[in-house]
């Protein structure tokens, strides 16, 4: 098959990129996967890269570094024969963490390799979400998710766990639940409410279950509203839920399905998937059926 493409964020993780792709180039040689490594230099050249790839007939497209990366690379994917790769070298990972895809590199650089080398097995097609004519593959954020997206992006190296927690209780105080209308599949609501996560697949936010049930296999998008419920009950109840999904569950918490959602709000404010700013509300997002071919470990959600 023709050399795999190893697109790289060298600054991902803080900085550990370009170390973390030394060592990911040597174990894939060592598995026999004929490579050649490939460097960002600004925001635009991921899908760039990725573009010029695809065009070039290579069939093995691997994203190494962040959601960021990942999500530039994937949509200039979507639609063609390439398969994405991911091997996670950023903070969150939640891409990978939502598809299965192992966070350690030498499991990584194996799941790759064993498509990459010998191309022996065939590679599923995922779905995709859609929102502002971009492409995501995790979850879609609105409201209060997306505020705390937006100011974590704004830390920079300082995104850990202690100091996004911090970042989430201080949102909570200086925010308040929106009036927001949500037509899914042509049935459409009004709400009070703090955030809506629309979900491709399951994880956001360095693990986070919001929507537990999103499977990336069955052209579906799953949607969790938290209606206004007090501060401190979203802060003391629902929030440490999140983590295992079972926040479902509380009176106030909403689960939708459907094909397709339109979200729109009284207040200005933006879409945030993939740890990325697609646009404004309103938005529509889809699922878009089997659009991707990904390499990730069989049976997984």
């Amino acid at each position: 098959m023709p050399t795999a493409r190893l697109i790289v964020n060298p600054t991902s993780g803080g900085g550990r990129g370009a170390r973390i792709a030394r060592q990911a180039s040597l174990e894939l040689q060592r598995r026999g996967c004929q490579h050649e490594v490939l460097y960002s230099n600004s925001p635009a050249d991921p899908a760039a890269l990725a573009a010029q790839a695809v065009r070039d007939g290579c069939t093995l497209v691997v994203g190494l570094g962040g959601d960021g990366l990942v999500h530039a690379v994937a949509n200039s994917l979507v639609g063609t024969p390439a398969m994405l790769g991911i091997i996670p070298a950023g903070r969150g990972n939640d891409i990978a963490r939502g598809l299965g895809i192992p966070l350690r590199l030498t499991e990584a650089c194996e799941l790759i390799a064993q498509y990459g080398a010998h191309a022996a097995q065939p590679v599923p097609r995922i779905d995709v979400g859609q929102a502002h004519e971009r492409y995501f593959l995790s979850v879609a954020l609105v409201g209060l998710a997306a505020e705390i997206n937006r100011r974590s992006n704004l830390l920079g190296r300082f995104r850990f766990n202690a100091v996004y927690s911090a970042l989430t209780v201080l949102s909570v105080f200086l925010s308040a639940p929106q009036t927001f209308t949500i037509r899914c599949d042509g049935h459409e609501q009004r709400c009070y409410s703090w955030l809506i996560a629309v979900g491709n697949a399951w994880s956001s936010g360095r693990g986070m279950q919001l929507v537990p049930g999103a499977r990336v296999d069955d052209g579906i998008l799953d949607a969790c509203v938290a209606h206004g419920m007090g501060k401190w009950e979203l802060l003391l109840r629902a929030f440490p839920r999140v983590f295992n999904g079972s926040h479902i569950h509380l009176t106030g918490i909403e689960s939708l399905r459907g094909r397709e959602m339109v979200i729109r709000s009284e207040t200005p404010g933006d879409v945030y998937a993939d740890g990325e700013r697609l646009g404004p509300l309103p938005v529509t997002l889809r699922a878009i059926p089997r659009a991707l071919s990904i390499i990730r470990p069989a049976h997984n959600r």
